[in-house]
Parts: C-alpha cells; structure tokens; sequence
C-alpha cells in the first residue's frame, strides 16, 4: 500500500513539474511569434501606406517598382509566418 502511494506521488510530482516546464516554454514561444506578428503587421502597414502615397509624390513608373517590391515581401512575410 506504501508502495502505491510513493509511486503515485512521484508520478505526481514529475507530471506536474513537466506540465510546468511545457506551459512555460508555451507562453514564452506564444510571445515570441506575438511579437513577430505584430512587427510583421506594422512593416505590412508602413508599405501599404507608401504604396497609396506612392503615385502623390513620385512618378508611376518608380511606384509600380516600390509595389512590386512591396508585393515580394509581402509573400516572404507569408512564408516566414508559415514557418513559425
């Protein structure tokens, strides 16, 4: 009977130490790609902006260039953000 409820105990404790470690590591990789969604989200927002200002201020031709640009990045983002 003894025998039962050390086992039980130490069983016990190892599931909760690594139920702790795991949540731990979890809240710490969830703010990590949080945080580089958000930085992602900003440069996203930043290039949309110049691509609507674009053709106020230079030419069609040099803001057709910026968007294609824009456009490449946005994709590398999506493929960045699939990776994490």
């Amino acid at each position: 009977m003894k025998l039962i409820a050390v086992l039980f105990t130490l069983a016990l404790l190892v599931f909760t130490g690594s139920y702790f470690s795991f949540a731990g590591e979890t809240v710490k990789e969830k703010a990590k790609e949080g945080g580089s969604d958000a930085r992602r989200g900003v440069k996203q927002l930043v290039r949309d902006i110049k691509d609507e200002t674009c053709e106020m201020v230079g030419g069609k031709i040099q803001c057709a260039a910026q968007k294609t640009k824009h456009k490449i990045l946005k994709g590398t983002d999506k493929i960045e953000d699939a990776i994490d």
